[in-house]
């Protein structure tokens, strides 16, 4: 892990779209999907997914966490596994739609609707969550898709930039 007074971040692609972010002293999961292979993921409207490989890393392996990152509410970036394993109480950042879901079912899910930002602070760390403009699907299939979003990430240290992510 970079030292907390570094700009450097590493990223660990865990498969799918789940990948783990460490910016300085900040640790961000994006899109939590830990089903292994094999296994499925419910999408919706009877249709299922069926996970190719086994991921990275399992939920009981990860860091302790500082934020969640979910670009929307689909079986195949947010599981059953992923429901059942993170702590609830970790700032969860997603769609309107998606953080009235998680929020009953007890997680810190925080609404960001496009251009809304979100920021965490850890000494002279700073890290804001933005979310961007997203779309699922075009056409009349995109109502039947849940909200989309998409998210930058800009980690500073000292009021400098250390590094930018869109994902």
């Amino acid at each position: 892990m970079p030292d907390a007074d570094s700009p450097a971040g590493e990223i660990t692609f865990v498969g799918n779209a789940t990948v783990l972010l460490r910016l300085g002293p900040f640790t961000v999961l994006t899109d939590p999907n830990f089903l292994r292979r094999g296994q499925r993921a419910y999408l919706g409207y009877g249709l299922w997914s069926k996970r190719l490989h086994d991921p990275a890393l399992a939920v009981d392996q990860l860091p302790r966490l500082d934020a969640i990152v979910l670009s929307h509410l689909h079986g195949d970036h947010w599981d059953r596994v992923a429901e059942a394993g993170l702590a609830r109480d970790v700032p969860l950042f997603t769609t309107t739609q998606a953080a009235s879901t998680l929020a009953r079912r007890g997680f810190a899910a925080h609404a960001m609707r496009t251009w809304d930002a979100q920021e965490l602070r850890q000494g002279d760390h700073r890290l804001t969550v933005t979310s961007m403009p997203g779309e699922h699907a075009r056409g009349l299939l995109r109502h039947a898709l849940p909200d989309v979003m998409g998210t930058l990430l800009d980690y500073q240290v000292q009021g400098q930039r250390g590094l930018r992510l869109y994902i």
